[in-house]
Order: structure tokens, then C-alpha cells, then sequence
């Protein structure tokens, strides 16, 4: 998952932006995008992003380069991601089923 936080003077530079990006990466199987109010933050987005199992690494690495034009070209554009294990998969490393 990334989150993604811009501020609010600043949202149709990042909506141009992400029309110049593809639309699809290598390794990414499936991506949501979310929009909301981010507070004294500016607008918020949450990117839900499926990869494929064995290639997380090589997916990150495509991430960030997708994400580096917001980086360098968007004054306060900010961004964390964090990788999301599912319930049944944090069951089976407990030795447990879901």
C-alpha cells in the first residue's frame, strides 16, 4: 500500500502528472487508487497495489520509479508505502489456518 499526500494547491499538477504516467507496470497485478480530504495535509490517496508473490522487490523498485516525477516535480508531495500481508497468510505464519 502507498499513501500518498499532496497539498491542496497543488492537486491538478499531480492529476496532470499521473496522466503522463502508464498505465500499467511489470510485476503489478492489480492497483486501486482512493481519494480523500487529508486535513491540514492537503489531499490524501491511498494506493492498494497486488503483486505477484515472488516479485514484491522488483514491484517496489518499479514503484519508485514510477513516483519519482511527483518527487522531484511536486513541492510538498510526500509518499510512504508499506506492505500489507493478508489475514490467512499471517494465520499460516503462525502455524494457524484462517
Amino acid at each position: 500500500m502507498i499513501t500518498v499526500w499532496v497539498p491542496n494547491n497543488k492537486g491538478t499538477d499531480m492529476a496532470k502528472l499521473y496522466l503522463k504516467q502508464p498505465r500499467e507496470l511489470p510485476y503489478i497485478t492489480k492497483w486501486r487508487v482512493f481519494n480523500t480530504p487529508g486535513g491540514i495535509d492537503g489531499a490524501k490517496q491511498y494506493h492498494l497495489i497486488y503483486t505477484e508473490r515472488e516479485k514484491v522487490e522488483a514491484a517496489g523498485k518499479e514503484l519508485s520509479k514510477y513516483f519519482v516525477p511527483f518527487l522531484t516535480g511536486i513541492e510538498g508531495f510526500r509518499w510512504q508505502i508499506e506492505t500489507l500481508t493478508g489475514v490467512s497468510d499471517t494465520y499460516e505464519m503462525l502455524g494457524m489456518k484462517w
